[in-house]
């Protein structure tokens, strides 16, 4: 393993991004020179490039604006951004989730703005104080092969799944995928420590296996290798669009239930942008019609705007969300990850 993949590696809380800067400042130097000219506007996107790269092409030929398109994880683009804050090189910084957000606004490293766009969307989707917007969401499901689980077995609980009938059975990403790590904040904030922590060693002593991302949770399933799977709602229709015989599970719906979480894909300008007026008419673009059936209908993501055609996904009017505010899943992040080494 190389020294970028063991930083890539290190998540994202306070002091391990302190850690981060120190460094990728000794080690890694050669790695930040971004090619882009002054001129072009330069993202981060923690989105894969299949999912975020249509919609940079279109504004490109929309608006004649040039883009320098960075591709990585969410954690390590953060740790960039940390390490260039005297010397910003990032206009925008896309992130999978708005926890890692509310670590740069802390950090003071975000510039406010808020797109005209965003008026109508939902307050727990976009910064209390204009520094992030919600484009897009994924809810946190369950996936299952329809070869090994018929109708009268599948679960409607994530808490069925501590059941020794899927013993050996089980697959989730670590918390390398910060999705992982907001939806195990979020159980902490719902359940209490204790309960939390009880439910999660039940998972893991029922054999439930911890893989490098959800990529790996929609093909494992898919396969056959697993029966079921804990992971993001695009992940069911990737399996589907790959040909799988793989079904979906919105858990804990009924009155007591306590929803599912989803996690906003999230944007925002980095403080000291060099093309800050570029950078928000990229935010505007991302809100409009064009972009968002972009990332609904190539993406499977959910629509956070009213009135966006949700095609094949279900909207969030469709299942029961956990409610839940995204500053207080930042603010419990470092105690999440003490809590659950083992993920």
């Amino acid at each position: 393993m190389t020294a970028i993949e063991k930083l890539m590696q290190i998540r994202m809380t306070k002091r391990t991004l302190l850690l981060s800067i120190l460094l990728l400042s000794v080690v890694l130097p050669f790695c930040l020179n971004a090619v882009a000219s002054a001129s072009e506007l330069v993202i981060y996107s923690g989105r894969k490039e299949s999912a975020i790269k249509p919609v940079v092409d279109l504004f490109e030929r929309q608006t004649g604006i040039k883009v320098a398109l960075k591709v990585g994880k969410t954690s390590g683009l953060a740790n960039e951004i940390l390490q260039e804050r005297q010397r910003p090189r990032a206009d925008i910084f896309i992130a999978t989730e708005a926890g890692v957000d509310e670590i740069l606004t802390r950090e003071g490293l975000l510039e406010p703005y808020t797109s005209p766009g965003a008026r109508t969307m939902a307050a727990e989707y976009k910064s209390s104080h204009g520094l992030w917007t919600g484009i897009s969401g994924r809810a946190r499901v369950i996936i299952y092969n329809k070869d090994l689980v018929k109708d009268g077995g599948i679960p409607n609980s994530i808490f069925d799944l501590t059941d020794a009938k899927w013993k050996g059975k089980i697959a989730i990403a670590g918390t390398r995928e910060r999705t992982t790590l907001a939806w195990l904040s979020a159980l902490v904030e719902t359940m209490g420590e204790a309960k939390a922590k009880a439910y999660i060693d039940k998972l893991l002593e029922n054999g439930m296996k911890v893989l490098p991302d959800n990529s790996d949770v929609w093909r494992g399933v898919g396969s056959g290798e697993f029966a079921v799977g804990l992971t993001n709602s695009p992940n069911y229709h990737l399996a589907l669009e790959a040909k799988l015989p793989v079904g979906v599970v919105y858990p804990d719906q009924g009155p007591k239930g306590m929803g599912v979480l989803v996690n906003p894909n999230t944007v925002a300008i980095v403080k000291g942008a060099k093309n800050l007026d570029q950078a928000k008419r990229f935010i505007d673009f991302l809100l409009s019609k064009p972009s968002q059936e972009l990332l609904v209908h190539h993406a499977y993501e959910i629509p956070l705007l009213p009135g966006t055609d949700p095609g094949q996904v279900r909207p969030l009017s469709g299942f029961k969300a956990l409610q839940i505010s995204q500053e207080r899943l930042a603010d419990l992040e470092e105690k999440t990850i003490a809590l659950f080494p083992g993920l």
